[in-house]
């Protein structure tokens, strides 16, 4: 079972338009954390979508451009600038960098970005 510090398993959308959906993956990811996401991903999305996905590493602006360099590689588009966000943590270690949203169109395509991300030891944890 996904465990969410205080927040519930699947959100309600109900009211709601979204625009895009964020799933918490986590740094490591297990076969088991990989079944759980997938019926959870079953319950809350629909193909095609667009989404955004978020990396958080050490590694500054190398980084960045390496988690860029991932989506593209799967997407097989270019990313617009205005779709690449950063930031660094208070303490300067960490860079959080933001990419999206773009347009995926199943659920292997979004595994296929996380692994793509996650082949970069620096990537401590991503959403």
């Amino acid at each position: 079972m996904l465990r969410r510090r205080g927040r519930p398993e699947v959100a309600s959308s109900k009211g709601r338009i979204a625009q895009t959906t964020n799933v918490i993956m986590g740094g490591t990811v297990t076969d088991d954390t990989t079944d759980e996401w997938l019926v959870l991903d079953k319950k809350v999305n629909t193909y095609p979508t667009v989404r955004g996905f978020t990396a958080i590493g050490t590694g500054g602006d190398d980084f960045v451009q390496s988690m860029v360099v991932a989506v593209e590689s799967v997407i097989e588009e270019r990313i617009p600038e205005g779709q690449i966000s950063q930031k660094v943590s208070a303490k300067g270690k960490y860079v959080s960098v933001k990419i999206g949203p773009i347009r995926v169109v199943s659920k292997e395509q979004v595994q296929a970005v996380y692994n793509a991300m996650k082949k970069d030891e620096r990537m401590k944890f991503f959403l």
